[in-house]
């Protein structure tokens, strides 16, 4: 009857705590999000973004732990579908800058290729100490059909991702990822 009982046990112990090893390997941590006054949220270290409403554009300021691109989508549907995305790297002291759309779940083009105009702003980029940092602009209101409408005070989902070090390009996979939703004001 003990060894029953022993038998039981481990089977109810194995059952309760499999369910915790497999969530606990998800492909996505739990991400500490803060959010300040200054117009900023920082999502780990050196990973985050900034933002300022001008007369008739908003800019961003974008950094990541990486030496590759950055990134960062507003408002997807699900997934990556539908965001308005913009991409940027520096290459030899030079910003380079795209503004995309998400096409599918897990795929992005440039506005240009599918209808749309290239609506965004490269202002400056700079990588040091393994950091990138992008600073671009975009408009409130393009009239692309690929581009979203910012409105001060709105809630957006922000999507935020980079590349591998030295992944100069717009069509690398990402090496991390992270989804905030944010007022921007």
């Amino acid at each position: 009857m003990r060894k029953l009982s022993h038998t039981w046990f481990f089977i109810l112990l194995v059952l309760l705590l499999v369910p915790s090893v497999a969530f606990a390997g998800g492909d996505k941590e739990e991400t500490v999000v803060t959010q300040s006054g200054d117009r900023s949220v920082q999502v780990a270290e050196n990973w985050g973004f900034s933002w300022r409403f001008l007369e008739d554009e908003i800019e961003f300021t974008v950094s990541a732990p990486t030496t590759g691109w950055v990134g960062i989508g507003f408002n997807p549907s699900r997934m990556m579908k539908d965001a308005d995305y913009i991409l940027a790297y520096v290459d030899g002291g030079q910003l380079y800058a795209t503004d995309e759309y998400g096409t599918g779940n897990t795929k992005h083009e440039a506005d240009d290729t599918i209808g749309g105009q290239q609506n965004v702003r490269a202002i400056e980029g700079s990588e040091s100490d393994g950091t990138t940092r992008v600073v671009f602009a975009v408009p409130l209101d393009s009239g692309d059909q690929y581009d979203k409408v910012f409105t001060q005070g709105e809630t957006y989902t922000v999507l935020l991702a980079y590349g591998a070090d030295n992944a100069d390009n717009f069509t690398g996979m990402h090496r991390g990822r992270e989804s905030v939703e944010v007022v921007l004001d």
